[in-house]
């Protein structure tokens, strides 16, 4: 389980705060509910809820740091589009792998999703903290990213 740590913090609470507390909330569901026999349908809607999510998060900063010019934009946003092909292979793995081995995938799915997300944060993502009160006022305009609820309880 990801615990959010004040060492993760972006934006002092902020939007972007929002956002990776929401993909952690998501994280920590699969995690859950892979750690209580997960059929390969209640991941693969999780799993695409969390891909949906995420690339409406990287959507979301990536404008921020347009409209601030972000220096490290561009590398930013390559590593994005890896992290979602990542997130594209874990999917195409679960539909691969046959049902006795569902478990050990949705093992190791957590896990790389857990890394994923919290390396993302501490390696990449603090480097924005500098543009954060520049960013603020371009994010007073976006809405919370949980408000776009699409997983089913």
């Amino acid at each position: 389980m990801i615990e959010w740590r004040e060492k993760m913090s972006i934006d002092d609470g902020g939007i972007i705060d929002q956002d990776h507390r929401h993909l952690i909330e998501i994280i920590n569901r699969f995690e859950t509910l892979a750690a209580d026999g997960l059929s390969r349908g209640e991941a693969r809607e999780v799993l695409y809820a969390l891909k949906f999510y995420t690339e409406t998060h990287f959507g979301r900063e990536e404008q921020l740091q347009n409209m601030v010019n972000y220096p490290d934009a561009a590398d930013h946003h390559q590593e994005h589009r890896e992290l979602i092909k990542a997130l594209d292979d874990v999917l195409l793995h679960l539909e691969e792998t046959d049902d006795a081995h569902l478990d050990r995938v949705h093992a190791e799915t957590a896990h790389l999703l857990h890394d994923w997300l919290v390396g993302h944060i501490l390696h990449s993502d603090l480097k924005m903290r500098v543009y954060v009160a520049q960013m603020s006022k371009h994010a007073e305009n976006f809405g919370a990213l949980k408000d776009l609820e699409v997983i089913p309880e």
